[in-house]
């Protein structure tokens, strides 16, 4: 899912699409490392990370690229 093109997207939309990629990365394997594979979807990643909010996506867009979570 593009988030550019779903109307209802938030701040996620003003995103480079590489650093989304690698944000969803981060979040699949840290939030949903519990859940069945079938819920862990780009569309289930997005909403966690605009539920976030800016500055929490972006320190652990940071941290996770540091800690090699996100290539």
């Amino acid at each position: 899912m593009d988030p550019t093109n779903n109307p209802h997207a938030g701040w996620i939309a003003s995103l480079k699409y590489e650093d989304l990629r690698r944000l969803r990365q981060v979040v699949k394997r840290v939030h949903f490392r519990h859940y069945p594979n079938e819920y862990v979807t780009d569309w289930e990643a997005d909403k966690l990370i605009e539920a976030l909010g800016p500055e929490t996506a972006m320190f652990q867009l940071k941290t996770g690229i540091d800690r090699g979570l996100a290539s």
